[in-house]
């Protein structure tokens, strides 16, 4: 019960500073599609962008590129945040905003 407690005022502390933006909904976007070997022309006129979706949060936007990640972690000594699942999405490569 403690751990439950201190866990609790430590996670109210640091998302009070958290200073990233919830990816409001769902990021959808395009991706490329590649295959290796050997394909006909049939398969090849079948390939197509993948259509990705991503949740969670903004790191950075600007003009030509939004980057998020989806995972973190924050150092409770020192508050320091280290990033995982993160991505640099090209603007152009956005299906719907």
């Amino acid at each position: 019960m403690v751990h439950h407690f201190q866990w609790e005022s430590m996670s109210k502390k640091l998302s009070t500073n958290f200073p990233y933006k919830k990816i409001k909904g769902t990021l959808n976007w395009y991706d490329a599609n590649s295959k290796t070997g050997w394909i006909d022309s049939k398969e090849f006129k079948e390939l197509t962008p993948s259509i990705c979706h991503t949740q969670g949060w903004i790191f950075e936007e600007t003009k030509t590129y939004i980057k998020t990640f989806s995972t973190y972690s924050i150092d409770p000594e020192d508050n320091s945040i280290e990033f995982g699942e993160i991505l640099c999405i090209p603007k152009v490569w956005l299906k719907l905003r």
